[in-house]
Parts: structure tokens; C-alpha cells; sequence
């Protein structure tokens, strides 16, 4: 079956009504760079910064519909960064085992979740690019 924009809107209303809704404030850590990777977070409203404190290196994200801490839930592994609001914050939370069942249940989560980090890839600088490879 051909992959639709309608069939991944559906999946995309699924799997972000299956996440717990969280407002944090200003300068609220999401999580600190060696921290295991227990939740993905999808930013909803508001904007965040990300860092890479041994690089000296940051970003900022701001009114973008983006998940955070994907690569690390699938490896099961520990943020490679720092992640923190600058205002406040609406967040979609899911616990990363709760996450990984979503996506096993939801037959176009994979290709939904490669064209939202396709879409947030697209608005970055060469030079922000650089920090996620």
C-alpha cells in the first residue's frame, strides 16, 4: 500500500494522542547530556535549547513541532545532549518503552517519524546540521 499524507496525518493524531501532556517553565531541564534515555518528548508549543557542552555547540528550536531524544530511545541508550526550555513550554511526553510499543502498534509510525525529522532537518543551517551527525 502506497504511503498517503492522509494515512501518516492519522498516525501522526495516534501516536500524539498517546503522549502525556507536560508544561515546563522557563530554564526547565527535559534532560542532561549523559542521562539515560528513558523519555522522547515532542515539543508542542513553546521553544527549547539543545546543547553539546563538550563542543560548545547549541541550538535553538522554537515553535516547531519536532520529537526529541528519538535516537537515543531507539538505541536505548544516554542523550548525547542537553535539552532545556528558554520559555515556557508544552511538551508531549512518552516513556521510551510505552514509545516503542506505539511504533511496533502503528504500521506507518517509522515513515511519519522520518518525515517529521526530515521536515525539522530541512530548517536547519548547514552549520546546526552538523551537530546531529
Amino acid at each position: 500500500m502506497k504511503i498517503t499524507k492522509d494515512l501518516l496525518i492519522e498516525t501522526e493524531r495516534k501516536i500524539l494522542g498517546s503522549g502525556i501532556l507536560i508544561n515546563y517553565l522557563p530554564a526547565e531541564f527535559l534532560f542532561r547530556q549523559g542521562q539515560k534515555a528513558e523519555f522522547v518528548f515532542y515539543l508542542n508549543r513553546g521553544s527549547m535549547e539543545m546543547q553539546w557542552p563538550e563542543k560548545d555547540k547549541k541550538i535553538q528550536i522554537g515553535q516547531r513541532n519536532v520529537f526529541i531524544g528519538l535516537d537515543e530511545a531507539f538505541s536505548q541508550g544516554r542523550y548525547v545532549c542537553t535539552a532545556m526550555t528558554t520559555e515556557l513550554s508544552e511538551f508531549l511526553v512518552f516513556e521510551r518503552a510505552y514509545f516503542m510499543e506505539l511504533i511496533n502498534e502503528f504500521e506507518y509510525a517509522i515513515p511519519y517519524l522520518e518525515s517529521m525529522q526530515e521536515a525539522f532537518i530541512r530548517n536547519l543551517s548547514p552549520k546546526e546540521i552538523s551537530y546531529f551527525t
